[in-house]
């Protein structure tokens, strides 16, 4: 969950500009993980979005600007507004700059300030060229230019007079609305959908950055997605769905983008919004709501094929546990196997573990997904080479496959919960009798083991960890 292999290789972002109480926590993410040199920057350009645009007249305005920039940027061929004379009030008084204004002041204390508003008749390849250009006129002199662009998305509610936008659950509605823009944006190829589908405030600020992260290859991520509705809530329940009728919401997220390698490691957004669905996924069964929920198609989860356990607690004791394995020959993605074992959770817990999750209770739950290894990473033994093959240790786990068929897991809490009561042959015995064979069929000459690791992220006390 490391941001560095990302932040040191930063060149810019997409950002809400919603004020410091709804939207603020998705810029603060950025900011608080950049490097320290980037902290120091001299320079930064920021696209803002152009809510009002009556009488643009094909003009980019120049809402700040420091000499530096006035020298390169002042020409005609782009029709820069500088005068404030001539601001549209729409541009004057633009918000998606105001709001954020502070906080690039707090972050970046010896930067530079150009804040471009191009409008809809704008010619935004040739700024996005001028950007560029700039760019390369500061990397010959050993300048590094940070670049953000802003954009809100989906409005949703009585308020913007669009109570049919989004189907009921509105989260969910807008997770899949928005999929496609965000995956098109992650890989720098917006489409004319993109941009007819009302999504994206001021959308001629993300065009222009997207031209420029196209120009120089940039790779990005997304660092946050939550939406106004949610952005007071404990951790878990900012980043998932809800089933109240009555909802009223603006969409945000941050996507850094930069000269880092693509890569499918697991981000806090991706696990956070994965255990959220454990949750919504219970919930939805408690309230009888029989929808498919599932994540974006961006969350990281879609690119792994790692076998998934499930498990919730109440009370510090465990009441439901279900998962699904890595098969080579009839493999799914692990985020199918999140939804598959999220919906098991409710009748095991009854039928199991008789503690039931209830509407109730459902709140004071502890929720975890633990993470097996691939399974090219398994080691696999005859099991009756248990006792000087198998590490008695609490971090392994093993997947026991009798001569007979008949297989059964222990993940590695079994062993860490029991590593001063067993020894390495009472967990075979047990193992044995898990999977439906007789106490010394682990000694067997055709019945195999395969040991593995897993990684646990957990939700506890509105925290996130990593075990």
């Amino acid at each position: 969950m490391e941001y560095n292999i990302f932040f040191n290789n930063f060149k810019g972002a997409i950002i809400p500009h919603a004020g410091n109480e709804y939207a603020g926590a998705a810029r603060k993410l950025i900011f608080k993980n950049l490097i320290e040199n980037d902290k120091k920057i001299e320079y930064i350009i920021y696209l803002a979005a152009l809510h009002n645009t009556h009488n643009s007249n094909e003009k980019v305005f120049v809402l700040k600007y420091d000499n530096d920039f006035y020298k390169f940027f002042n020409n005609n061929k782009n029709n820069y507004i500088i005068d404030k004379n001539l601001f549209t009030d729409g541009a004057i008084n633009e918000h998606s700059f105001i709001w954020v204004e502070p906080e690039l002041k707090k972050y970046f204390k010896y930067a530079k300030i150009l804040v471009l508003c191009p409008t809809p008749l704008s010619n935004l390849k040739s700024l996005a060229n001028d950007i560029i250009d700039y760019i390369y006129y500061n990397s010959n002199i050993n300048k590094k230019i940070l670049l953000f662009a802003t954009t809100d998305l989906t409005h949703y509610g009585s308020r913007f007079n669009n109570l049919s936008l989004l189907n009921f659950p509105q989260q969910l509605n807008k997770w899949k609305r928005e999929e496609t823009l965000i995956c098109n944006l992650l890989d720098n190829n917006l489409n004319n959908n993109d941009l007819n589908n009302n999504i994206m405030c001021g959308p001629y600020a993300i065009i222009t950055f997207i031209y420029i992260s196209k120009f120089f290859n940039w790779n990005s991520r997304v660092i946050d997605y939550y939406d106004s509705s949610n952005y007071n809530k404990n951790l878990i329940d900012k980043y998932r769905i809800h089933f109240n009728k009555e909802q009223e919401f603006v969409s945000y997220i941050s996507i850094i983008y930069g000269t880092f390698s693509k890569n499918n490691s697991l981000l806090p957004i991706d696990i956070i919004m994965a255990i959220g669905l454990i949750k919504s996924i219970i919930e939805a069964k408690l309230l009888n709501y029989n929808d498919d929920i599932y994540l974006p198609k961006w969350n990281k989860f879609n690119f792994m094929n790692n076998g998934i356990f499930i498990s919730t607690e109440l009370n510090n004791s465990i009441n439901s546990c279900y998962g699904n394995f890595q098969i080579d020959n009839n493999n799914t993605n692990s985020l199918i196997k999140i939804t598959n074992s999220s919906k098991n959770c409710l009748n095991d817990s009854i039928n199991r573990w008789n503690n039931p999750i209830t509407l109730n209770n459902l709140n004071y739950h502890t929720f975890k997904i633990e993470i097996l290894e691939d399974n090219k990473m398994w080691k696999t033994f005859l099991s009756r080479e248990a006792t000087t093959k198998f590490i008695f240790d609490g971090c392994h786990g093993m997947f026991l496959s009798l001569y007979n068929g008949n297989s059964a897991t222990f993940l590695p809490i079994v062993a860490k919960d029991n590593i001063d009561i067993w020894d390495t042959n009472k967990y075979m015995n047990l193992l044995t009798l898990k999977a439906g064979g007789h106490i010394d069929d682990w000694k067997n000459d055709n019945s195999k083991m395969s040991i593995y690791k897993t990684i646990i992220f957990k939700y506890y006390n509105n925290q996130l960890l990593c075990i």
